[in-house]
């Protein structure tokens, strides 16, 4: 179920919430840009990283993140195209998962093993020839709850593509750290495009 939505359904059911921030890392080398994504949002108390990170696809209206049959995350917003959890020269090329704080710790459960408290901090960050351990570099965004949200509360809005159909958005960043926070029943679509 989509963040935005996250009031409405707290009202009918009753249900607790808990705050999250997601940092999706695409990585220096994915030439797409924005390459870092930030957003917070509400989710039920008890969800897990999956449904998180699906959260974060909806309300982009993006396409929802997939997965191996083992479980392994092979893509979020159709990146990459191909491939999940190859071997590359020089490394392993995966979707590293995280969880903040003070800095950023490497993930020992995947995230439909982990439950999210409030104030969580979950990243991603795309290794493209990563070692699939704690020494592949984190998300370079803040791993602190507050600071992530302040900044992703201060973001940019999305500019339009050109020739584009209409309703259809691309999210421009000239620096390496973009933060997008997209609200609403209008939220425009958020599309990736490659850096130039």
């Amino acid at each position: 179920m989509a963040a935005t939505h996250a009031a409405l359904r707290d009202a009918v059911t009753g249900t607790a919430t808990v705050r999250v921030v997601v940092v999706v890392d695409f990585g220096p080398r994915s030439k797409v840009s924005p390459r870092i994504v930030i957003k917070c949002l509400k989710v039920p108390a008890g969800t897990n990283g999956s449904v998180v990170l699906a959260d974060v696809a909806s309300s982009f209206h993006v396409p929802a993140p997939t997965y191996a049959t083992s479980g392994l995350l092979c893509s979020i917003d159709g990146y990459p195209a191909t491939g999940c959890g190859t071997p590359e020269p020089g490394g392993y090329a995966y979707w590293s998962y995280w969880h903040g704080g003070g800095h950023w710790t490497y993930a020992d459960l995947g995230p439909a093993e982990w439950t999210v408290r409030d104030e969580d901090v979950e990243g991603w960050r795309y290794q493209s020839q990563g070692a699939a351990n704690p020494s592949d570099p984190a998300p370079a965004a803040s791993s602190v709850f507050a600071t992530a949200c302040a900044a992703a509360a201060t973001s940019p809005s999305p500019v339009p593509v050109r020739g584009a159909p209409t309703g259809s958005a691309t999210l421009l960043g000239a620096a390496a750290l973009v933060v997008v926070v997209l609200g609403g029943a209008g939220a425009a679509r958020w599309r990736r495009r490659p850096r130039t």
